[in-house]
């Protein structure tokens, strides 16, 4: 365990932008870091971006293992960090760009949010943040 003279932060703010569906490997990790942080009773919220938002289409991280053969879908872990506690927000402009209607988006998802709402968490000393 590593200990600071600084306050313990107890908000968590992740950036997932290359959590690409095509790339399984790199999917499950941003929910696995967002459910342990909120297990530890940190708020964490999430925001998706660029291709990441895929994520957030009903059925695709249902059809993604992290690991071949594991029998653990991305969705599962998902699921996790979402019975965790943790908000998910899209970014409108990605949802735009790859044509990923409102009624498309997965049960549970916090809302729509983008780059100011992410840089507003970075500037507030409240918060730490991580990117995947």
């Amino acid at each position: 365990m590593i200990v600071t003279s600084e306050a313990r932060a107890e908000k968590l703010a992740i950036l997932v932008w290359a959590a690409d569906p095509g790339r399984p490997e790199l999917c499950a990790t941003p929910f696995y870091f967002a459910a342990a942080a909120a297990a530890m009773d940190v708020e964490v919220e999430m925001y998706f971006t660029a291709r990441s938002v895929e994520l957030l289409r009903q059925g695709v991280a249902e059809g993604i293992e992290a690991a071949a053969g594991s029998g653990k879908s991305v969705a599962d872990f998902r699921r996790e960090a979402l019975a965790f506690g943790v908000r998910l927000y899209a970014c409108p402009t990605a949802l735009a760009a790859h044509s990923i209607a409102g009624d498309a988006l997965i049960p549970g998802l916090a809302g729509q949010a983008g780059a100011a709402a992410y840089l507003g968490r970075t500037l507030d000393p409240a918060w730490r943040t991580l990117s995947f």
